[in-house]
């Protein structure tokens, strides 16, 4: 088949607008599946922002794609008026569209910055909905949120929905940095989007706690932190806050595993409230800590602790720490004392994701084509 993957997700900001590059989500959901599409034996192409071309009309432009590929491949969307054309010309050439969803759209927190568009407006939800219920295929990454769509669509639209797990991997030769370090600070790191104020919040009390007690230690945020929510902070001590570092994240995917590494973080953190729709999150910060070889407390909730495709996430002091929220400052003490420990998680995480979360080894490209029929 002929396939062509939108990455949708290079109109976010001006840097990718202007290189025409990708995010997170480009990379995982779409870059890395037409990877494993064409190893799969399919005729692949990846756009971004050539996928629309200037002054072209909605007919043109799906005309244009669907006489050439049998399938367009993309992310969920809430334009209503772009949909109705994808739809129409879809099935005017009798070609398939497969749209991914990521995110639990159903149960936004509202900490989420789209909680006031997806929670509070039933257009915009209703939208998202009946765009995906037209999709011949729906893709996730994980269970939790395959059960809650089909959930949804049964309850909502009394219809039976085709929805394919998807697990997102890791790719090494992404993350082949060395992890640079800083010779008297221990620095526990998070990386993560403006999203999960709820999480940080959750684990802030454990982290003063033990930053009051060990002066050496640090912490740095990248990505999550914006002038609303610096609020986390709040109760800090100011000597102890002077020993954050708020970093905002990268504009592109390309730039981030290099920035990763050059933090020299020596603990990761992977904190989150446990909730719908964090349970519809996958494992993406346990494999991108553990490619560096950090070593990983996550919480005790799905998508750390229970096993996917038959592969095991997170083994408890063998490849991370999992948590319940009272358990933090004991597990952060653990490996802020115990450097031995550290070094034992980081490196058998390192060789768990090695041996069990490579694309390379993913099978995913079975899974493409027993869903494109």
């Amino acid at each position: 088949m002929k396939i062509l993957f939108y990455r949708s997700d290079w109109t976010a900001n001006a840097t990718r607008q202007l290189d025409d590059e990708y995010g997170g989500v480009g990379y995982y959901r779409i870059v890395k599946m037409a990877e494993q599409a064409k190893k799969a034996g399919h005729q692949v192409t990846v756009v971004g922002a050539k996928f629309t071309k200037k002054g072209e009309t909605l007919e043109e432009r799906y005309t244009r794609i669907f006489e050439k590929y049998d399938v367009l491949w993309t992310c969920y969307t809430s334009h209503a008026f772009d949909a109705s054309a994808m739809y129409y010309f879809r099935d005017k050439f009798k070609k398939k569209v497969v749209l991914d969803c990521d995110d639990n759209y159903l149960d936004v927190a509202e900490s989420h910055p789209l909680y006031d568009k997806l929670k509070s407006s039933k257009r915009d939800r209703a939208f998202i909905g009946t765009i995906l219920s037209f999709a011949d295929v729906i893709t996730t990454s994980t269970e939790p949120l395959k059960d809650r769509l089909h959930e949804h669509f049964k309850t909502v639209y009394g219809m039976e929905k085709e929805i394919v797990v998807l697990p997102n991997f890791n790719d090494l030769d992404d993350w082949d940095f060395k992890l640079k370090k800083h010779p008297g600070k221990l620095v526990i790191g998070y990386a993560g989007s403006n999203s999960h104020q709820d999480d940080l919040r959750m684990v802030m009390p454990s982290i003063h706690e033990v930053m009051k007690k060990h002066s050496n230690v640090y912490l740095e945020v990248v990505g999550s932190i914006d002038k609303q929510s610096l609020n986390i902070f709040e109760d800090f001590d100011q000597e102890v806050m002077n020993r954050c570092d708020l970093w905002p994240g990268t504009w592109t995917f390309k730039e981030y595993p290099k920035f990763i590494a050059s933090r020299g973080w020596d603990i990761g953190i992977a904190p989150l409230v446990d909730t719908a729709f964090t349970r519809c999150k996958s494992h993406i910060k346990f494999m991108e800590y553990s490619a560096l070889k950090i070593p990983v407390i996550a919480s005790r909730v799905y998508p750390y602790y229970v096993d996917l495709w038959g592969r095991n996430i997170i083994e408890h002091d063998k490849t991370g720490l999992l948590v319940k929220p009272n358990e933090w400052v004991l597990a952060l003490e653990e490996l802020v004392t115990h450097p031995e420990k550290r070094k034992f998680l980081g490196e058998n995480a390192h060789k768990h994701i090695k041996e069990n979360w490579q694309y390379d080894d993913s099978h995913l490209e079975g899974a493409i084509n027993k869903l494109l029929g």
